[in-house]
């Protein structure tokens, strides 16, 4: 690229999903070019977010926010980045972004040599803050459209298909006595409620799992606000079913990692398994299309598209031609569909 910034500075909101496409992204920039310091902004999850970064040193994390003591520090900290050339990006997003954002990416990009680049979301201001103004293009995956972005702003794409590195952690697995390809992972709570499966959906799928495989142990996971109800779900079943509740993510990977199948809705926690090209059922109740982890290939994904009249609950080519332009299009997928996928996977 013509461009050659001193640093690289990343906004994005601090969601797993998110964060793991922005190591894609930084990834290839950074086997472009290794002289590049790279650095991801986010408002939340900081200790979280930096478990990801162990095997990733050439990406500094920074947390900056108005809510926190240290979020109010990292805006001080963005000051060191004054008098750089820098190239700062906002992550796109369906909606409107932050003018508080804005203005601190502004900030430390005024200077001549450095750029900003953001996407567009309808507001005016954007001509008179942003020295770039891309689109963001939801008519296909995450990964590809982040690899639009990447040629756009002057780099070559040297890495194709995201992944994830980590530090395995095998003592997990003897801790749970649990024995590679011979469990069954499922997450079945996603942050937001409507992406979920319901307490009795649970029930019946775990029913559906020990009637295909009853040798195979289950593994729930989930965060902190999911403790109480996989904990009673766990105890319907006694010894086969187990709860991990928010594990560090070595302990995660390597759990993932050591199944015979994830299965999982559409949240963070399936990003993980499909950035570990792990085999997995995902079942996209009310998911977002374009996120939809279709760089997995070892992936069904199962989605339902609101007023399809084909009967048909996967393929990518199907979900494109039902969805049109809709982002918000996807609805609950039967049981009995799930059924159907899991004999398929499992026997």
């Amino acid at each position: 690229m013509k461009f050659n910034p001193k640093n690289l500075i990343y906004f994005q909101n601090g969601s797993i999903g998110d964060f793991l496409m922005t190591i894609f992204f930084l990834e290839n920039i950074y086997l472009n070019n290794n002289s590049i310091k790279l650095n991801v902004i986010v408002s939340k999850n900081e200790k979280l977010l930096l478990q990801f970064l162990e095997k990733y040193p050439y990406i500094n994390l920074i947390l900056v926010n108005k809510r926190s003591f240290k979020g109010l520090l990292g805006v001080f900290k963005l000051l060191k980045f004054l008098f750089s050339s820098n190239l700062v990006i906002t992550a796109p997003t369906p909606g409107i972004l932050s003018l508080w954002v804005k203005i601190l990416a502004k900030k430390i990009s005024f200077l001549s040599k450095s750029e900003l680049v953001g996407f567009e979301d309808g507001q005016k201001i954007n001509k008179f803050i942003y020295s770039k103004l891309l689109n963001y293009n939801t008519n296909v995956i995450y990964p590809e459209f982040l690899k639009e972005v990447i040629k756009k702003i002057g780099f070559k794409i040297e890495k194709e298909t995201p992944e994830l590195k980590y530090i395995s952690n095998e003592s997990v697995l003897k801790k749970l006595n649990l024995e590679e390809r011979n469990y069954i992972v499922l997450h079945p709570i996603a942050t937001t409620k409507g992406r979920s499966f319901k307490e009795k959906e649970i029930i019946d799928l775990i029913k559906v799992i020990k009637g295909i495989s009853p040798h195979k142990k289950i593994i729930l996971t989930g965060g902190n606000a999911d403790k109480d109800i996989l904990n009673i779900i766990s105890m319907l079943f006694e010894n086969d079913v187990f709860v991990m509740i928010s594990p560090k993510i070595s302990e995660l990977c390597t759990i993932i990692n050591g199944a015979k199948l994830f299965i999982g809705v559409d949240t963070g926690t399936t990003h993980i398994a499909s950035f570990l090209q792990k085999k997995s059922l995902i079942v996209a109740i009310n998911g977002t299309p374009n996120w939809l982890p279709y760089y997995n290939p070892n992936a069904r994904i199962l989605y339902s598209v609101d007023g399809c009249i084909h009967s048909l609950y996967e393929g990518r080519e199907h979900l494109e031609g039902c969805r049109g332009e809709r982002l918000r299009c996807l609805g609950d997928v039967p049981l009995e569909v799930v059924e159907k996928t899991l004999k398929e996977l499992l026997i």
